[in-house]
């Protein structure tokens, strides 16, 4: 093995050995699961065609959970993800730039507070992450490799699983699919080389149309997921002032999330504009993607789908690419300074200080996105609840969780206890959920079905239906049912 690939793969062995650690660190010492679609996506951990979401990042819920039965290695299964996505984008600024650049890319990468943030929980901005940077960097060395078609073949590989888990790859596909035609016009091979990239990049997209057409009846179901035939996430608008305010919040999160380290990618951005000719083409699929996605959050994404933080992600690693660029750059001209002023600058003891220094204050920064998510009530208080079930509730007996259901969805409480346990949903029932002519002698239904816990959550909805039902049940004080737990988020009823 040449000596230059053998350093990139201690390299990257390095940054994915610290990104996991410290993930695995933090999964042990901060256990509380948190967010929202991330909650969702460990309650439908027992299907991967779930309403208009893309398949491969329930895929991997579903196959890790169905090989282990633990949600737990779940988490550490997108742990590792996160930590392989700091490896792609390192593999991807060794390609554009620098060992160097590359180094100091993946190390930001892998302990940046969103990214540490978004690979705890099962979100599906991390892979997509790892997935895009590592076939843009196959692809990028496709042009200079003597194994082109294999790198091809893994870079299109990998950008159809990233077409799998964001739309917004789907954005920059005429992009790349026009320049490799492009290329290939007037070349003997031309039909050859047009369909090849054809089936190795569209391959995604159209499986996911497929998929749709097989599932749901039509290759566009997943525009309409919604009970009113609406797509999701698509609310066009001029007003002004919702355009400020999200301009607002993007640079808030780049700021919160990014560390005061990214302002070293205003040195990166003065790099890449010298050597334009040579790099903005390289770039260039992704400052247009960039471009694409803020103008669709900016102009045409609906209020509710553009406020998550999470959108932020993609942002920030194009702007961490720059301040690889720039810290390259700084280092490179600090080498090349004055014997004099290089040694004032490096000498040995400040230098080691000054690392370790900045080391711990990044780890610390990267890891308070997450120690403050655990301190939410809206976190911790579900995880109090189902570390209850989980060390009292006996094996045969079940539980039921009533909550209030919003717009007819699944209550979110009762996603979020049961995305955390190891139960199935005969053991842990949702009110919501149950038939309403089941419980019609609620006396039985709690015999039959060996009801041990009802866990009432503390709603402002008035209890309607299958909810007062339970709430009356619990309330009743000839059934002389006691309190087991309780939190401000709800209480526990014990029935015998």
């Amino acid at each position: 093995m040449p000596e230059d690939r053998r350093q990139l793969k201690r390299d990257l062995t390095l940054i994915f050995t610290l990104g996991l650690l410290y993930r695995i660190i933090l999964l042990i010492f901060f256990p509380v699961p948190y967010g929202n679609d991330a909650a969702g996506r460990l309650y439908f951990r027992d299907s991967i065609l779930t309403w208009h979401w893309l398949p491969f990042t329930q895929a991997i819920v579903y196959l890790t959970y169905w090989l282990t039965n633990s949600v737990w290695v779940v988490r550490l299964i997108f742990a590792v993800a996160g930590s392989l996505a700091a490896v792609a984008f390192a593999f991807y600024l060794q390609a554009l730039a620098s060992r160097r650049a590359a180094w100091i890319g993946g190390t930001l990468f892998t302990i940046n507070a969103h990214a540490v943030y978004l690979s705890l929980m099962p979100y599906q901005e991390i892979v997509f992450l790892g997935l895009l940077f590592g076939s843009l960097a196959f692809f990028i060395l496709e042009e200079s490799a003597p194994l082109r078609a294999r790198y091809f073949l893994i870079g299109s590989l990998l950008y159809g699983l990233a077409c799998l888990t964001r739309y917004e790859a789907w954005f920059i596909l005429p992009a790349l699919l026009g320049v490799r035609i492009w290329r290939a016009w007037g070349k003997n091979n031309f039909a050859g080389a047009a369909a090849k990239s054809l089936i190795g990049l569209c391959w995604g997209p159209a499986l996911w149309l497929f998929s749709n057409w097989l599932h749901w009846g039509s290759a566009t179901a997943l525009l309409f997921h919604r009970a009113d035939r609406s797509f999701y996430a698509w609310d066009p608008h001029g007003d002004v002032l919702r355009m400020i305010k999200y301009v607002g919040m993007m640079l808030y999160w780049l700021a919160r999330f990014g560390s005061p380290l990214v302002l070293f990618a205003l040195p990166g951005f003065w790099l890449v504009w010298k050597n334009r000719q040579k790099m903005i083409a390289v770039l260039s699929p992704l400052l247009i993607l960039l471009a694409l996605m803020l103008i669709f959050l900016f102009f045409v994404a609906s209020k509710d789908f553009a406020t998550a933080n999470r959108f932020a992600m993609f942002p920030l690693a194009v702007v961490l690419i720059f301040t690889a660029l720039g810290v390259d750059d700084m280092m490179t001209r600090a080498s090349k300074a004055s014997p004099p002023l290089l040694k004032n600058l490096a000498r040995p003891v400040p230098e080691i200080a000054i690392a370790v220094f900045l080391a711990l204050g990044l780890l610390v920064y990267g890891a308070a996105p997450v120690v403050q998510a655990n301190r939410l009530p809206v976190h911790r208080e579900p995880y109090e609840i189902a570390n209850f079930l989980k060390a009292n509730l006996a094996h045969a007996e079940s539980a039921v969780i009533v909550a209030a259901s919003y717009e007819g969805e699944i209550p979110m409480p009762y996603q979020r206890v049961f995305g955390q346990l190891d139960f199935d949903k005969a053991r842990l029932l949702c009110s919501f959920l149950i038939e309403q002519q089941t419980i019609a002698n609620i006396e039985s239904f709690v015999r039959r079905r060996s009801v041990r816990y009802i866990v009432v959550f503390n709603d402002d909805q008035p209890r309607e239906n299958n909810d007062a039902v339970f709430a009356q049940l619990v309330l009743d004080p000839r059934n002389n049912i006691k309190t087991a737990f309780a939190n401000n988020a709800a209480t526990i009823y014990k029935l015998y």
